[in-house]
């Protein structure tokens, strides 16, 4: 038996593999255009850097000398979070596995990414995260240089999980009836 494989969504893939097991990708790409902007970013943020970290090293003054460590510090975070956001949106994606009586959750750089295994008997309250449109934080949450904006939750004992990072409401809607129903036809057993 072979993988029958379905897109539901623009960024969403579902395969049923031979072992039976349900195969969710969420990709995290975006358009050309995007991915230059983040690169040019990442690429005035380091420029920034190297000369923070300069003036550190060479000022004379002690209270210079701690001012540029201090903002050395600061852009060295900041740095990991571009740098992150950066290839997150060329190699990232949301990995899913269902199986008899789990399920397996990735963000993955690539083949790489911590992946979490949850029983599928404790998960409940599946649905969509309501986002208010006129929120601040909700846009930022939505933009493509964050990592985040997630529009399908669920409870697992008492924590809670966030998936399907920056999608439609029409994708999400549809990510949520395929997860439902894996979930109900995978708990039997």
């Amino acid at each position: 038996m072979k993988n029958s494989t379905q897109k539901i969504a623009p960024r969403i893939l579902v395969s049923k593999t031979p072992d039976q097991e349900i195969y969710i990708e969420i990709d995290q790409k975006v358009e050309r255009w995007k991915l230059s902007v983040l690169l040019s970013w990442l690429l005035a943020w380091t420029y920034c850097g190297g000369v923070f970290i300069y003036y550190a090293l060479v000022a004379q003054v002690l209270s210079d000398r701690i001012f540029f460590i201090v903002c050395s510090s600061l852009w060295m975070y900041f740095f990991v979070r571009i740098g992150k956001a950066f290839l997150w949106r060329r190699m990232g994606m949301e990995k899913i596995w269902i199986r008899q009586g789990e399920m397996e959750i990735q963000n993955a750089f690539g083949k790489r990414g911590k992946k979490e295994k949850l029983k599928l008997k404790s998960i409940q309250k599946l649905g969509l995260i309501k986002s208010d449109p006129g929120n601040f934080l909700a846009f930022l949450d939505d933009s493509f240089w964050i990592i985040g904006g997630e529009r399908v939750g669920f409870l697992h004992g008492s924590t809670q999980y966030r998936i399907g990072k920056q999608l439609d409401v029409r994708s999400a809607e549809n990510l949520v009836r395929v997860l439902d129903s894996a979930i109900k036809a995978y708990s039997k057993g």
